[in-house]
């Protein structure tokens, strides 16, 4: 695969998060197996080149709501756009061959760090093992990642070699079990607690492994371990917008998070999400029907509540709504009415935008320092409250998981109704982590476990036309075209590409 050709041609191209300062001491065209891994400074550098991939690979995850009936991209050429069109191929758009790309490389520093850690002398046994911890939870996120767009992939454990080439795709179930061994694993060796932020921790491994359970129907199971995880002392950040401002990164709700320092190594999220306006994109905006989405604050949907008044649509909405999202006419940066592009509507989520003072509009481009959630309290509690629903039924501990997100105090909706079916209580969460979950990597991955990718997608019509979904081809990408171009490849393609 060509993924790993590259990785074989030296440990220089697994330190692309080498510092200035490393780097003028040894110049990475001179490293190698002889002359690295001999200090701690070592390790520590390849270490960082798996979260390096990791941050390039993320910063982008906003967009996988445009392959949902959540959002909408405009621009082809950012790489997205054909998904939700349903044209995409084995060629393109580039997320197929991104996340793809990204994950083995992520993959290959792992395996090694992993093979070669141990050659350190006189490492600190403390640092080594949550090093070793780091880089299983890593593989194994990046395994998670292949098997929810690809099913099967290849299932390497050893440093990259030419030889990996012709390795075939191992199957879903294969690679899921190892990536449930992998965070096992890492669980033992990682602190409960880091010196450094955005380092992986034991209640990171906890939660993904609940997310790999519950993507994998594993009910009991996911339930299980997602209430390990509500034990282990987080807690809901008080303020839903709040939550997702640079300013309270690493707040008390957050799990695990993908860490930017603006400007140096600052992302492009608010320059896509903003509006022309204010110096922005308009890259990914939210679709009518996620609007629609949210309810009235009596509970109930737009449809059904005596407080929706088509004159004033936003009006009595779950609060969620206003916080996430910058409505016609709104206030945003001290522009009076403000109205975003291709449908009326911006995304404040993850942004900086002010709704009510006099702020001097975004400088475009800019890069900001905002840390990407990766997993945080209320994605566990979604996660035990669907995972224990279809386990067992709607008992209490369904009801308080649910609740709780919804009485956080800048949210403070009503709490779900008493004698809720199964079903009814399935529909009730799955419209929770739609709302709540907004622009945080995950519909895309929903509505295709659970199996409704074409009754919300078919016939779904966004400022660029309809969107068709084939149910027989488009519930997994393509294995990327470039990887049949292999001389030798034993890989075989997903159905109907």
């Amino acid at each position: 695969m060509k993924t790993y050709i590259k990785f074989i041609l030296g440990l220089s191209l697994i330190l692309t998060s080498c510092t200035k300062d490393v780097l003028e001491v040894a110049s990475s065209t001179n490293i190698s197996s002889e002359t690295f891994w001999k200090t701690e400074a070592d390790a520590r550098l390849a270490l960082n080149g798996i979260y390096s991939t990791l941050s390039g690979l993320e910063q982008n995850y906003i967009y996988y709501d445009v392959m949902s009936d959540n959002a909408y991209n405009n621009y082809p050429w950012e790489g997205y756009k054909a998904v939700a069109d349903g044209t995409h191929d084995a060629r393109g758009p580039g997320v197929i061959s991104w996340i793809w790309s990204a994950c083995f490389q992520g993959i290959g520093r792992a395996n090694v760090l992993l093979d070669n850690i141990d050659n350190v002398e006189g490492l600190d046994e403390d640092f080594k093992n949550s090093s070793k911890g780091e880089a299983l939870f890593l593989r194994a996120y990046f395994y998670f990642k292949l098997t929810d767009f690809y099913g099967g992939v290849p299932l390497i454990l050893e440093s990259p070699k030419i030889e990996h080439s012709e390795l075939p795709r191992d199957t879903k179930d294969a690679v899921v079990s190892q990536v449930i061994t992998d965070l096992d694993q890492a669980f033992t060796l990682l602190p409960s607690n880091q010196s450094e932020k955005g380092k992986a921790t034991k209640g990171a491994a906890k939660a993904l492994k609940a997310r790999v359970l519950l993507y994998n129907n594993r009910w009991s199971e996911a339930a299980t371990v997602a209430q390990e995880v509500m034990g282990m002392g987080y807690s809901l950040f008080p303020n839903y917008r709040d939550l997702f401002r640079e300013a309270n990164e690493n707040n008390e709700e957050v799990i695990f998070d993908v860490q930017y320092k603006s400007p140096e190594q600052g992302n492009f999220i608010e320059l896509y999400l903003g509006s022309y306006t204010v110096g922005g994109w308009s890259s990914v905006v939210p679709l009518q029907n996620m609007i629609d989405e949210y309810k009235m604050t009596d509970g109930m949907s737009i449809a059904d509540s005596p407080l929706y008044d088509p004159a004033n649509p936003y009006d009595n909405r779950d609060p969620r709504l206003k916080q996430t999202v910058s409505v016609p006419g709104a206030t945003i940066n001290g522009i009076v009415g403000h109205v975003g592009e291709f449908g009326g509507y911006m995304f404040k989520k993850y942004t900086e935008y002010d709704e009510t003072g006099v702020v001097s509009p975004t400088p475009y481009p800019t890069r900001t320092g905002q840390n990407v959630i990766i997993m945080r309290l209320a994605s566990v509690l979604l996660t035990y409250a669907e995972a224990q629903n279809e386990a067992v039924g709607p008992d209490t501990s369904v009801y308080n998981a649910i609740n709780a997100i919804r009485a956080r105090p800048s949210v403070n909706m009503p709490p779900l109704p008493s004698g809720l079916t199964k079903e009814q209580m399935r529909e009730a969460i799955r419209h929770e982590r739609r709302v709540e979950l907004l622009l945080e990597g995950t519909r895309y991955s929903d509505i295709r476990r659970w199996g409704i990718a074409e009754q919300v997608m078919n016939g779904l019509v966004d400022p660029g036309g309809t969107r068709t979904f084939n149910p027989n081809r488009d519930y997994l990408f393509p294995i990327p075209a470039a990887e049949f171009d292999i001389e030798g490849t034993a890989l075989q393609q997903n159905p109907n590409y």
